[in-house]
């Protein structure tokens, strides 16, 4: 318990400086100052009952919807509920500005039950994802923080010294962490992680005819360099152009927005979401739809029902049961039909080892 709270109070104890960063690109609105000074100044009830009527009032399509949920997040009480919001704007606004954020948060949230490949999964999205993100210094700076868990000090100190070149001038207490954080590395794994060595250079050997060496003299061996690791944890190629922001139906159950859901990969050659071929990793077999089934997995949801038909397509040759649910607004595309909802848990375990992810919902009867 400690544990969470101690890193939970990272993002919510930063939300005034949130709302500064975000004022200085656009206006911030007044009701979410509001909303934070109430809950500052211990009154958290009422500042979260502030923003639940904004989001109750906004239409999940305006602009202020992702906004909202991310100050409802900021300002949670709790990490569940935090995380929940969190996940909403990860997966159904993917082109919001709060999108980049989310992910950084909800990586604390997983480094804070001590998910440590979690935390991972989700920094290693922001420099994929938002190559231009204001957020890349801190994302690396968490990254190497989590490697340190992980007693990885080679990869965690490339990491930190990622960290260090991506922090801006203005930065001054990020740097300072980060800094400080780079104690733990030693002083030849630092310089290794800043030059990493040519690949391909002959190793460097004494001669033969060296009478020290013949003689076993007994100079001490020249200390090892350590390396840079050849594949650092943050260094991916930038992703294909995302897909449009989907639309989230106002109907969405609230108990369902805990669970991860993250979209489709993009295909290199197709600005429309895609799904990695599942005979590569943890394929879903194509489920017999049955009268009784009442659980199914949602990858993505379209403004557009063109967009929607073209997934389901891509996703039933290639050995889904999918489909696309709804006639207005958004049209879900969705996979299966399962009888319980551990079964559908089951299922959305395999699509997630296939790349791509989901969320659980009910099937609506046919």
């Amino acid at each position: 318990m400690f544990r969470w709270q101690s890193l939970f109070c990272v993002p919510l104890c930063c939300a005034a400086t949130l709302a500064a960063a975000q004022a200085s690109v656009r206006s911030t609105d007044p009701v979410f100052v509001r909303a934070q000074a109430l809950v500052s100044d211990g009154n958290g009830v009422a500042g979260r009952a502030l923003i639940d009527s904004v989001i109750a009032t906004t239409q999940p399509t305006a602009r202020l919807y992702p906004e909202a949920l991310f100050w409802r997040a900021s300002l949670a009480s709790n990490a569940a509920d935090a995380e929940s919001d969190y996940k909403h704007i990860v997966v159904d606004y993917p082109l919001a500005p709060q999108a980049e954020d989310a992910l950084l948060r909800l990586a604390q949230l997983e480094l804070a039950r001590g998910d440590r490949d979690g935390a991972l999964g989700h920094l290693q999205r922001i420099p994929r994802d938002y190559p231009r993100s204001k957020s890349l210094a801190r994302a690396s700076y968490w990254t190497a923080r989590v490697l340190f868990e992980k007693n990885d000090v080679p990869n965690a100190c490339a990491a930190n010294a990622n960290a260090l070149g991506q922090a801006d001038a203005s930065e001054v207490e990020l740097k300072n962490q980060i800094q400080y954080q780079g104690q733990r590395c030693p002083a030849a794994a630092v310089v290794a992680a800043a030059n990493p060595p040519t690949t391909g250079a002959p190793a460097a050997t004494p001669p033969s005819g060296n009478p020290a060496n013949a003689a076993g003299a007994t100079s001490p061996a020249p200390k090892p360099v350590v390396q840079a690791p050849t594949e650092k944890p943050i260094a991916v190629d930038p992703p294909p152009p995302l897909p449009p922001p989907p639309v989230t139906g106002s109907n969405t159950p609230k108990t369902v927005a805990s669970v991860p859901r993250i979209k489709p990969p993009v295909e290199a050659n197709d600005s429309k979401p895609s799904i990695v071929d599942p005979s590569k990793a943890g394929k879903v077999p194509a489920t017999a739809a049955s009268p009784g089934n009442g659980y199914s997995v949602q990858v993505a949801a379209y403004s557009h029902k063109p967009d929607a038909d073209k997934l389901a397509a891509t996703l039933s040759k290639r050995g889904y049961s999918a489909r696309v649910d709804g006639s207005v607004t958004p049209f879900r595309v969705r996979i299966g039909r399962y009888a319980t909802e551990n079964e559908a848990e089951d299922a959305l375990k395999k699509i997630k080892a296939s790349h791509m992810d989901g969320f659980v919902v009910r099937a609506p009867e046919r």
